[in-house]
């Protein structure tokens, strides 16, 4: 039996949080935030891969926020996600424009890796959701969900949101953006899957500076929901002394049937840093499965044991 994490080996080499992990082709890609930096103020976005979810390789630097990468914006380089339409590869990312508050754009690449470039504008602002009336503390966190053509984009930072996409993908359908109703407890980081005609949320909960930052479970019947809580899916295991267990994303693997999740938690081994955990965060990997019975996630111990 073989681990993707465990306490002496996070999946990435160094700090990192936030990740998105997909699979373009036959290699896995994680898209992560770089860590390490007080206030999350760093600047530069990275990609890594893997043939074989076990060793992860950095392809560089893909974007700047405090570069000409990106026209708007100067700082705070976060949650990204990518989405892949027509052999074109979409980076949606979060970034503070220079009045210093945080919005979502996009870049637009020929390849996973690059080279990415970035929409002169940003795609959604707090003004934007303010003059139609969604209820939202700052746009962060994005991720996407597509089906049977139609992509959207689900985000939010005190109110979980959705949005379609454009057809193009840089662009959304402002009248379609409504907040959820449901989502209990929610901090940030909504994101969803279908599975056997149920659409199964997942978001995170609490500060990611507190070691009890965790990932709540609902299902809905329908994309935009009400959604139905059901339990929290993932959380620290002090006794393992893993902490701040949260901001996923989940990717589901059509030819081997498995769906992983990537996540992140606070810096092993513990005590390298008395203060300033939500700055320091490291990467895992695991399996998540469902119960037969039920239909729901089962919950996802942060120790599993994968084969």
């Amino acid at each position: 039996m073989k681990n993707y994490n465990n306490n002496s080996n996070p999946i990435l080499k160094g700090e990192y949080a936030d990740p998105d992990i997909r699979k373009f082709g036959d290699t896995y890609y994680i898209y992560p935030t770089t860590d390490g930096f007080t206030s999350w103020s760093g600047t530069k976005f990275s990609v890594f891969s893997s043939k074989d979810k076990r060793n992860w390789k950095s392809e560089g630097v893909i974007l700047d926020v405090a570069s000409d990468d990106v026209a708007w914006a100067f700082d705070s380089a976060w949650a990204p996600c990518v989405e892949e339409k027509d052999g074109k590869y979409y980076f949606y990312f979060c970034a503070k424009v220079h009045d210093g508050l945080p919005c979502i754009g996009v870049a637009v690449a020929p390849s996973p890796i690059g080279p990415f470039i970035a929409n002169e504008e940003p795609l959604i602002t707090l003004e934007m959701c303010k003059k139609i009336d969604i209820k939202m503390v700052i746009p962060i966190d994005p991720s996407v969900y597509s089906e049977n053509g139609t992509n959207y984009l689900l985000f939010g930072n005190g109110h979980a949101t959705i949005v379609e996409l454009g057809d193009d993908m840089i662009s959304i359908k402002l009248n379609t953006m409504k907040n959820y109703e449901g989502v209990f407890d929610f901090r940030e980081a909504i994101t969803v899957l279908k599975k056997n005609d149920l659409y199964h949320f997942t978001w995170s909960c609490d500060d990611t500076g507190s070691e009890n930052y965790h990932i709540n479970y609902g299902v809905s019947d329908n994309v935009y929901g009400p959604i139905e809580f059901k339990f929290t899916v993932l959380e620290k295991d002090p006794s393992k002394n893993i902490l701040g267990t949260g901001h996923h994303s989940i990717t589901y693997i059509p030819e081997d049937d498995e769906y992983l999740i990537s996540y992140h938690r606070f810096v092993t081994p513990l005590g390298r840093y008395k203060e300033g955990f939500g700055f320091h965060r490291e990467v895992c990997l695991n399996r998540l499965e469902f119960d037969q019975s039920t239909g729901l996630m089962k919950p996802i111990s942060p120790t599993n044991e994968l084969e």
